[in-house]
């Protein structure tokens, strides 16, 4: 959907700031679906949590489940091309070449929804914004595959977690 400007809708520009998660939850839980198949199950969620006594790892490991803990950080420059990389690229499926093709509708309309979603994070999250890809240390399954994304904002810290099972 490229040359539509998604933040410039009044739904992204006037939405409380407090709205703004669900909203991108509303959009993440519909890519699930869009890109869901009979062993390719999407997991896209955003959670966010306060940043106590300037300690983002034990902020995360708060965020993440029980069985999980941060087990690296990396420095990314960009959340929203990390965004934009791994939205919908990533979870295609497979089964469906076709359906999955450049200038497919079910294509265009993943790709109008990750950046309906980017527009929704810019609300959230300064483009500069201190941000790192997780990777995680679990006793327990995870995921098959995975990106978590943290970003921090001054007084709060926020996890995207995108993952496939199969």
């Amino acid at each position: 959907m490229t040359g539509f400007d998604w933040s410039a809708l009044s739904a992204a520009r006037g939405a409380r700031p407090d709205a703004v998660p669900e909203m991108i939850n509303h959009a993440l839980r519909v890519l699930e679906d869009l890109l869901e198949e009979v062993d390719h199950a999407c997991t896209f969620t955003l959670t966010g949590g306060p940043l106590v006594d300037d300690d983002v790892v034990a902020a995360i490991d708060a965020l993440l489940p029980e069985s999980c803990r941060t087990a690296r950080l990396e420095p990314v420059t960009s959340w929203s091309t990390l965004v934009r990389e791994a939205l919908p690229d990533l979870f295609v499926p497979t089964r469906q070449p076709d359906a999955w093709a450049p200038e497919s509708a079910a294509r265009r309309l993943a790709d109008g929804l990750t950046d309906w979603v980017l527009a929704l994070m810019g609300r959230l999250w300064p483009e500069r914004a201190e941000a790192w890809t997780l990777t995680v240390d679990t006793g327990d399954w995870y995921e098959a595959a995975y990106v978590d994304l943290v970003v921090r904002v001054p007084d709060r810290v926020w996890l995207l977690h995108l993952g496939v099972s199969d």
